[in-house]
C-alpha cells in the first residue's frame, strides 16, 4: 500500500461490517463468555497453587515458600474478587427479576 489510506468505498464496507459486528448477539455472546472463561481458569490455576504452596509452607517452614504463599494468595484473592463479585450481581438481578410480579 502506498500510504493513501481507504479508499471512500473501502471505509463503508468497513463501516457496514464493523455494525454488523457490534449487532450480532451471538457472537458478543461468545466474546464475554470466553473472556470470562478464561478468568475463572486463571482463578482456578492460582488457587491451586495456593492450595500447593501453603501446603509446602506448612510441611517444610520455609520462608521463600510462606512468603511465595502469600503473594500467591493475594494474587488469587484479586483475581477471584471481580468474580464472585459479578456473580453475586447476577443472582441478585435474577432474584428481583423472580420476584417481581
Amino acid at each position: 500500500m502506498d500510504g493513501a489510506g481507504l479508499s471512500d468505498r473501502e471505509r463503508r464496507a468497513l463501516s457496514a461490517i464493523e455494525d454488523h459486528l457490534k449487532h450480532d448477539r451471538s457472537l458478543d455472546r461468545i466474546m464475554r463468555f470466553t473472556h470470562l472463561r478464561h478468568r475463572v481458569m486463571a482463578a482456578s490455576a492460582l488457587a491451586a497453587l495456593t492450595v500447593a504452596l501453603l501446603v509446602a509452607a506448612s510441611v517444610t517452614v520455609s520462608q521463600p515458600l510462606i512468603w511465595g504463599f502469600a503473594a500467591a494468595w493475594t494474587l488469587t484473592v484479586v483475581t477471584a474478587l471481580p468474580l464472585v463479585g459479578g456473580w453475586a450481581r447476577r443472582r441478585w438481578q435474577r432474584r428481583e427479576q423472580v420476584s417481581r410480579p
